[in-house]
């Protein structure tokens, strides 16, 4: 992800955010946590998995996350997920590369997030 797509993505979760927090700042941080807290494990488990011997346990961590980078605006990051999981779904697999690609993307993620509670 270049410095564009983490702004464009720190940016979108935020409008998302505002929204549903209605402006107030106790809420917007309430929400922040909320996607954070699934956001983190399962990095730490994706960051884990190993892409030679269960692809399915990716796939199954792919679904999870995917949903949660959609509802806060992630595209991109949603994008990639989707991709991952279906060829998986379908019976292929992902390189190790693609793997830390995609947590590297979901760690810049959750940075942005991190600094919106600053």
């Amino acid at each position: 992800m270049d410095g564009r797509d983490a702004v464009s993505s720190a940016s979108t979760a935020m409008e998302i955010i505002d929204r549903l927090s209605a402006g107030d700042p106790e809420k917007k941080k309430y929400y922040i946590r909320l996607f954070l807290d699934t956001l983190e494990p399962e990095l730490v488990n994706l960051r884990a998995a190993d892409v030679g011997s269960d692809q399915e346990r990716i796939r199954s961590i792919l679904h999870k996350l995917k949903s949660q980078v959609q509802t806060i605006g992630a595209a991109d990051a949603h994008a990639m997920m989707s991709a991952h999981e279906q060829t998986i779904k379908s019976g292929g697999g992902i390189s190790q590369s693609e793997l830390d690609t995609t947590c590297d993307r979901l760690s810049t993620l959750i940075q942005n997030l991190q600094d919106l509670l600053k």
